[in-house]
């Protein structure tokens, strides 16, 4: 019996009583394999199609994003210290720190000549999710 004669009387209720043990176990052995060499090859097809997918978006939002997101390394406070000065010195102090600790340098060697705070552009459900994550672990 061929295999494809052993997967047709296996399919057929009435005819798969019929069947040896022997011939059940292959021709379980043989739909199993099947199935899980179907899904492995979606899954792979799948996995490509997101990869490109990815590649596409990302060179589209790369083009876009350069224009608007440089940040610079060195930072500066304005000459005339408007009143929130102790805040921006903290502030400086903190991205002083974090840059430092990025560079695996000293804060001493870093010199912050201006600060501008960048746009958000992040979609409402990303920040929708990052506010849920960060307070369902309270």
């Amino acid at each position: 019996m061929t295999v494809t004669e052993l997967l047709a009387s296996f399919a057929n209720p009435d005819t798969m009583h019929a069947l040896s043990i022997t011939d059940k176990l292959l021709a379980g052995l043989i739909t199993t394999v099947l199935g899980m060499g179907i899904t492995f090859a979606a899954l792979i097809i799948l996995q490509f199609i997101i990869a490109w997918m990815d590649k596409i978006l990302n060179r589209q939002e790369a083009e876009a994003i350069p224009a608007t997101a440089t940040v610079p390394t060195t930072t500066k406070l304005p000459a005339t210290q408007p009143e929130h000065a102790p805040d921006d010195k903290e502030l400086v102090a903190v991205i002083a720190s974090v840059i430092a600790m990025k560079m695996k340098t000293s804060v001493d060697n870093i010199v912050i000549k201006n600060i501008v705070k960048l746009e958000d552009v992040s979609p409402a459900w990303n920040r929708a999710g990052i506010l849920e994550q960060m307070n369902s672990r309270f």
